[in-house]
């Protein structure tokens, strides 16, 4: 039997920034989530962010109500993300192709669908916009960031913590909308109750760390519960990113795997 879904986001401009690129889009009762970063310093990262956020929550909600077409729901639903993604691309390729003063924007994206017929969660993600997962009051990190310094972690010429507030930390390896086309990351695994799945822009984790998140959640969810809890958390984390300098724009989606209905 499926697993009930809450899903709830917020966005903030910061302290900083003049304007909000980041973007997010949900559909609730389709158990369908995403967040967007545009680039910071080039011309229409809004407009990207929003465009990759719209366009993939909408094909993704469209194929939930669809349904699976193919016998082997794994595979379809890995390639169904791989292909929204990279129509977010191609999306935004195009308006720039259309609006010169639009040429070089680009967005981070990282959305999520849970498949209520398999009780599982089909991850797609480019660029330093994160998932996690948080359960029993651990924080786990589902993505790996395409940029520069995980490069260097990967190939351990950096440590974890020599990476974090690296001064190239905010160098990307790919992202949607330039010419060279992404290689979505895509994960899958199964859901349970209880299960918190927290996607979000950089504009968080930049700013507090995970322990700190981890703390923010567990006291939300010990206060109340279901959808109180996760507005109430994500408030929370936005606040905690803003008191901490709020030097970018803060972006967080919160999926709560609930009972089976």
């Amino acid at each position: 039997m499926p697993h009930s879904v809450t899903i709830t986001g917020r966005s903030d401009i910061g302290r900083i920034r003049k304007r909000n690129e980041d973007s997010f889009a949900l559909h609730p009762s389709l158990g369908v989530a995403v967040v967007a970063d545009g680039m910071g310093g080039h011309p229409g990262g809004d407009v990207a962010s929003r465009i990759a956020a719209d366009i993939s929550a909408q094909s993704l909600g469209e194929r939930v109500e669809r349904g699976a077409q193919h016998e082997d729901r794994s595979r379809s639903w890995s390639v169904a993300m791989s292909e929204t993604v990279l129509s977010s691309h191609s999306a935004i390729q195009s308006e720039a192709a259309q609006s010169p003063e639009l040429e070089g924007m680009g967005t981070t994206i990282t959305a999520m669908v849970v498949d209520a017929e398999s009780d599982s969660y089909i991850l797609g993600q480019v660029g330093d916009s994160r998932a996690y997962r948080f359960v029993d009051g651990e924080l786990v990190q589902l993505t790996t960031d395409d940029t520069w310094v995980q490069e260097r972690v990967d190939a351990k010429e950096l440590t974890p913590e020599q990476a974090k507030r690296h001064p190239f930390g905010h160098i990307l390896t790919q992202c949607l909308g330039l010419v060279e086309p992404p290689t979505p990351g895509v994960l899958e695994g199964p859901v349970a109750p209880g299960e918190l799945y927290l996607l979000c822009t950089d504009g968080l984790v930049g700013m507090i760390d995970d322990e700190e998140i981890a703390a923010l959640l567990a006291e939300a969810f010990t206060k109340s519960s279901g959808q109180t809890a996760a507005d109430e958390a994500a408030e929370a984390l936005i606040a905690a990113a803003n008191e901490a300098g709020g030097y970018d724009n803060i972006t967080v989606a919160i999926v709560l795997i609930g009972a089976a209905s």
